[in-house]
């Protein structure tokens, strides 16, 4: 059989089934190891019905490399009756890749034997496909507040600090010190009174909260620290918490105001970064600069300025701050850029 029934109108309720929730069924006689498959289950695999013997190697030739079992495995799972479920990728004939995932129930005789499986196969392709995006929008927004050595927290709709994410690893030192309404002691005296009146005012009015202060180091000194927050609402538009980021402007605050226009010379490192903090592309810039992606990609391989005149900087400058990025040059040290 493929997967059969003698009732026509089960046999089209069953495929209908099939086709609507993207599955297809297969059973493995142990003792025989010959397999059986649905007509879905070809289709998930790029096959058309009954153009290859079932077989778990026919399943190994379209299956990710990275995905296949080590040899001899899946003659352990059948002398030990082992459950076939697990998620893997096949790259279908036509090239495209697909996530499946199989479930599958394992059948004994009375003296507990292993005499059949059988499983169903989804695929999972969407639902994998919008985790890794998950997963890689994370890790862009980790590699930046690393990138900007930024503090990210939450507030309940009270105002009191429930996390702040990164503490640990950026002063190497337990939050729970500073939660609730504690982390006003980590604030300058000279600062404390207008920042408790910014965080009360955006509290009530439920807008965005932006205030300039000193924060306590843990050698005992302060540096300036913009903190920002901003309320996330029910639909009933009460607040549900508060997101905040507090960005380190120390140099920003005591860098002089006037900067030797010779140094100011954007590099090369400095538009792969602003780049990063923005996650665009070398298009996505060219098109907001009017600037060629070659000229782009010739700039960025340079970790240093230009030799020479390059008046390609100054469009690529003017619509990079533009987008929400600032661009450091302090007296000593490498040139270095951060969210604005």
């Amino acid at each position: 059989m493929v997967m059969s029934s003698d009732d026509p109108g089960s046999q089209e309720a069953f495929r209908l089934l099939e086709k609507k929730t993207e599955a297809g069924v297969w059973s493995l006689d142990f003792t025989t190891r010959k397999m059986a498959w649905s007509s879905g289950f070809y289709e998930l695999l790029g096959l058309a019905s009954g153009s290859v013997e079932p077989s778990y190697e026919a399943i190994i030739e379209l299956m990710h490399p990275d995905d296949r079992r080590p040899s001899g495995e899946f003659d352990r799972i059948v002398r030990e009756g082992l459950p076939l479920d697990r998620e893997f990728r096949i790259i279908r004939p036509n090239g495209k890749l697909r996530w499946l995932s199989n479930r599958s129930e394992v059948n004994l005789d009375k003296t507990g034997k292993p005499v059949r499986a059988y499983g169903v196969l989804l695929d999972v392709t969407p639902q994998r496909e919008m985790a890794l995006a998950r997963e890689a929008s994370d890790s862009r927004f980790r590699a930046l507040v690393t990138a900007t050595g930024a503090f990210i927290w939450t507030a309940d709709a009270e105002g009191r600090i429930l996390d702040i994410r990164n503490w640990r690893e950026l002063r190497g030192q337990n939050p729970t010190d500073i939660l609730g309404s504690r982390w006003i002691d980590l604030v300058h005296p000279d600062d404390r009174a207008h920042t408790m009146q910014a965080w009360t005012d955006a509290l009530v009015t439920k807008r965005e909260y932006s205030v300039e202060h000193r924060i306590e180091q843990p050698d005992g000194e302060y540096r300036w620290m913009m903190s920002r927050a901003a309320p996330i609402l029910f639909e009933s538009g009460t607040v549900r918490e508060w997101v905040g980021i507090s960005t380190d402007i120390q140099d920003r605050k005591v860098w002089p105001t006037t900067i030797d226009t010779e140094k100011a010379v954007l590099t090369g490192a400095q538009l792969r970064s602003a780049r990063g903090v923005l996650n665009w592309s070398v298009r996505e810039l060219s098109l907001a600069a009017a600037v060629s992606s070659s000229t782009i990609r010739r700039l960025e391989e340079m970790d240093g300025p230009p030799p020479g005149r390059e008046d390609s900087l100054a469009p690529l400058q003017a619509a990079l701050e533009a987008a929400g990025v600032e661009f450091l040059f302090p007296p000593t040290g490498k040139p270095g850029v951060r969210p604005r």
